[in-house]
């Protein structure tokens, strides 16, 4: 028993001279293979937390533009019905201008055409006149009385 109580004890002192040389000799590689990992975890959370605030503040400055180009447009369109409401006024102030213009042109000519006819009208009113009494004239002048009428005319020049 005592053979085998001393192989224990040597044993367990091999043991613990192993884990000590094991300790003082993967002490510092094991040390710095833990803080590695627990600072590339660090550093992997503190670049994730940047990124995040990045893309938040890209998210606010796409807010912002998006903002911007709304009222942007809010401004052109409200531009564009101010400019087609001018434009309209001008195309109704010049339709407007221009019917005056053809109104008054076919007064004008109106005017100009009843003139006429009734220039017309007393050409034709005078010469029936002149063709009824030639009518009647003929009718009521014998050749005796026509003969007479010669003959003073004559006398007279």
């Amino acid at each position: 028993m005592e053979h085998g109580g001393n192989l224990l004890f040597w044993k367990l002192v091999n043991t613990v001279i192993l884990i000590a040389i094991l300790y003082w000799l993967l002490r510092k590689p094991v040390s710095r293979f833990i803080s590695d990992g627990i600072n590339a975890v660090v550093s992997k959370f503190e670049k994730a937390k940047q990124e995040k605030e990045e893309a938040l503040k890209l998210l606010k400055q796409a807010e912002r533009k998006s903002e911007e180009a709304k009222a942007e447009a809010e401004k052109i369109l409200a531009y564009s019905k101010e400019l087609a409401q001018k434009e309209k006024e001008q195309i109704i102030a010049e339709a407007k201008s221009t019917a005056e213009r053809i109104i008054a042109m076919a007064d004008e000519e109106i005017e100009k055409e009843v003139f006429k006819a009734k220039e017309e009208l007393k050409k034709f009113a005078a010469q029936k006149a002149v063709e009824l009494a030639e009518e009647k004239l003929k009718g009521s002048i014998t050749p005796e009385a026509n003969k007479k009428l010669i003959e003073t005319s004559l006398q007279k020049l």
